[in-house]
């Protein structure tokens, strides 16, 4: 499958998981919803590693992509947890569109750490998107 399918499944798989997400928030703790699901992650991730053939321990090694990977981590572990309570806290139409705002911020880190092309369409874009969440937030 092409990457623009597998995003548009991720894009129906993260609104779907965050609405039903904010739904069991209203009775059970951030803390235990962020390790249930998390623990389901890790299951799913290691049947696919499996199902695909991916011997996983012979991809980590001491070297800059492992220590990447470490770094990326513990920032998701961070953006997963702070979702959680921010979800826990306030209302799903104004947390999900402003987490959505990352993507915009990797747009802009692509650009200027991975040198990604760069157009004026690229940056118009990048501003439709914070007028979009500025509205979706109002």
């Amino acid at each position: 499958m092409s990457y623009v399918v597998w995003t548009l499944i991720a894009l129906v798989a993260y609104a779907f998981m965050t609405t039903i997400l904010k739904m069991s928030l209203r009775t059970i703790p951030p803390e235990a919803a962020v390790i249930f699901t998390n623990v389901m992650l890790v299951v799913m991730a290691v049947l696919w590693a499996i199902y695909r053939g991916v011997k996983v321990t012979e991809q980590m090694g001491l070297n800059q992509p492992t220590l990447l990977l470490v770094v990326a981590g513990l920032l998701l572990g961070v953006g997963v947890i702070s979702l959680y309570m921010a979800l826990s806290r306030g209302p799903a139409s104004i947390v999900a569109p402003l987490f959505g705002m990352n993507l915009a911020l990797v747009a802009v880190l692509g650009f200027v750490v991975l040198r990604e092309p760069l157009n004026v369409e690229r940056v118009a874009g990048i501003f439709l998107a914070a007028g979009a969440v500025f509205l979706l937030t109002r």
